[in-house]
């Protein structure tokens, strides 16, 4: 588990950036749910090693809504 915020979102809402420097790909069947992400938002990270591609879930700590999205750096 790991705790940061969010600093930006690009594209349309499938890269997010992390305040601590990391890019994440959100799934693009969720990118949705990140329309009402506003940064900075606090975001815990947790690691999800379901087979998937997308083998992380990102929640948004301030309304409590989640995506599963992968690292890219």
């Amino acid at each position: 588990m790991n705790n940061t915020n969010l600093m930006a979102k690009q594209d349309d809402g499938g890269k997010l950036i992390m305040m601590d420097g990391t890019i994440w790909m959100v799934s693009p069947g969720e990118i949705h749910t990140v329309s009402s992400w506003n940064p900075p938002c606090g975001i815990q990270i947790l690691e999800d090693k379901g087979g998937q591609e997308y083998d992380y879930k990102l929640i948004n700590q301030e309304d409590n809504t989640s995506v599963f999205a992968k690292r890219r750096r």
